[in-house]
């Protein structure tokens, strides 16, 4: 049986059509697959969407506000670094391993799209509870964004693979 591989947009969306062939030539049936290297508006609330229910827990809790005090930076920035590690490899082999090449670009914008909003959404929970104490302790404010960042961001890549 031989296949043929497209890309098409459909609906406004990128989309990989597989069509397979009988031995005479004749189209046997299609598999419309999305292709998600393009960040949609969709793609945006869903990144916003993840990060924010899996930080809005995290945000109020008392033992996460006592771990950005106590933990030493070294083991809070090595946190962070495991978090863009995973993120960025999980974001490549989910939607870009075999299409990196021509949307290298994209690629970029969906990784620091998904930081930005994960951050915003974290640095504004802890705004309006009154527990991102930026101008007194810079420390453990940011202390508590990596912190709650560290699985919220995972909430966020998981909810936008999802479609």
């Amino acid at each position: 049986m031989k296949q043929k591989s497209e890309i098409k947009r459909i609906n406004g969306y990128l989309k990989e059509v597989i069509t397979f062939f009988d031995s005479s030539g004749k189209p046997l049936s299609q598999v419309i697959n999305p292709l998600m290297v393009e960040l949609n508006p969709k793609d945006i609330l869903q990144i916003f969407v993840g990060a924010f229910l899996i930080a809005t827990p995290l945000c109020f809790t008392e033992e996460v506000w006592r771990l950005s005090e106590s933990l030493k930076s070294e083991n809070v920035y090595a946190l962070g670094l495991v978090s863009i590690l995973t993120v960025v490899l999980f974001i490549y082999f989910n939607f870009y391993r075999y299409r990196v090449k021509g949307n290298l670009i994209e690629f970029f914008k969906r990784t620091v799209a998904t930081y930005f909003i994960t951050i915003s959404s974290i640095i504004l929970i802890l705004v309006l509870i009154d527990k991102f104490p930026f101008q007194e302790n810079p420390d453990v404010a940011i202390n508590r964004v990596i912190i709650i960042g560290f699985p919220a961001l995972f909430g966020a890549v998981i909810s936008d693979y999802i479609k």
